[in-house]
């Protein structure tokens, strides 16, 4: 889905996400629900064909899927290793936004690009789930060459905080 305006310039569509985001995770039960609406308002916001949610094991190197809106491509619950590199020296240690911003930045970062590319995502944008200076996983919007940048970037990256007690309960 792709953002119907540019929502960088229209504060007020960004704290009613937030705000629509932030009562999910307050009255909901599971963290699956939290997940999904902060998915929903990155779609309505900037804008994936596929939005996801990892969390990581640090000591094994590896991830876990705890949500993907195309689980029957990608199924919640599976497990994969992490690849060293400039992926993981920005997003694990550094804590920075990591943006693949076309499929030649997908090619040399993501293991599983092909799948990626048949499902018409060229550009991808990982930001971390931090808290207290460490990475807990990161939120994943996959998407159209050219779609992320510094701006959507800095858009994500509230939204992703506020799924540290989502990513922590287990």
């Amino acid at each position: 889905m792709q953002p119907a305006a540019d929502p960088t310039h229209d504060a007020s569509l960004v704290l009613a996400a937030l705000e629509r985001v932030a009562r999910v995770i307050r009255e909901e039960t599971d963290a699956v629900s939290g997940l999904a609406a902060i998915g929903i308002e990155m779609d309505r916001l900037i804008g994936s064909r596929m939005f996801t949610f990892l969390r990581f094991d640090l000591d094994r190197f590896e991830m876990e899927r705890l949500y993907c809106t195309l689980p029957e491509r990608y199924p919640i619950g599976a497990r994969k290793p992490m690849r060293g590199g400039p992926w993981a020296q920005r997003v694990i240690d550094e804590g920075e936004v990591f943006i693949a911003p076309d499929a030649e930045a997908m090619r040399a970062t993501f293991a599983d690009h092909a799948a990626l590319a048949e499902l018409g995502c060229t550009a991808s944008m990982c930001v971390p789930v931090r808290l207290r200076a460490c990475t807990l996983g990161t939120m994943n919007l996959n998407g159209r060459a050219g779609t992320y940048d510094a701006q959507t970037a800095a858009l994500a990256q509230p939204f992703a905080t506020l799924a540290v007690a989502l990513l922590l309960r287990r």
